[in-house]
């Protein structure tokens, strides 16, 4: 008997499944770098937009490399990439996500049951830590979201044209 040999499936790129590994790897980089200016170097609550900004601006970079080698791998990045990624992330950053993050703010009630939650568990978290946190895993969450539609349909290219096998 002869074996007959399967056709190849087509390997399906997994950007959703990267894009999430390497989003929250970034997040929780971007939230380390933060903890670390705001606590240890810059350490003056006055500055903590100063912690913020370099925070934002060394995690962008190492976002779109990241974004680049690992999620969209196999795509033809054009030059204009890192425009278009740097440009969306500066507008995101002072335009959107400030307005996010303050419409999810107003999510009272779920702070409310999740300090409520925390202090029957005698973990003593403060309301405004709960309600910062909140808002800002939420606006994570849509930020996440818009930045992957946006990157995958504007930013990273076209998808690879799918070659023709020769009989």
């Amino acid at each position: 008997m002869e074996k007959t040999e399967k056709p190849e499936k087509a390997k399906k790129p997994r950007h959703k499944t990267r894009y999430l590994i390497v989003g929250i790897s970034i997040t929780i980089f971007n939230y380390g770098l933060y903890t670390i200016l705001s606590n240890l170097i810059i350490k003056n609550n006055d500055f903590l937009w100063a912690s913020t900004l370099i925070s934002t601006l060394v995690t962008t970079l190492v976002a779109y490399l990241a974004h680049s080698k690992i999620t969209w791998k196999e795509r033809n990045i054009t030059k204009t990439a890192k425009y278009k990624f740097f440009i969306w992330n500066l507008m995101f950053a002072f335009a959107i996500g400030p307005w996010i993050t303050q419409l999810f703010s107003f999510f009272t009630s779920a702070y409310d049951l999740a300090y409520n939650i925390f202090q029957n568990m005698h973990i003593n978290f403060s309301y405004d830590f709960v309600q910062s946190t909140g808002a800002f895993v939420f606006t994570g969450i849509v930020t996440m979201i818009l930045n992957f539609l946006f990157y995958d349909k504007f930013v990273f290219g076209k998808k690879p044209e799918k070659k023709e096998e020769q009989k």
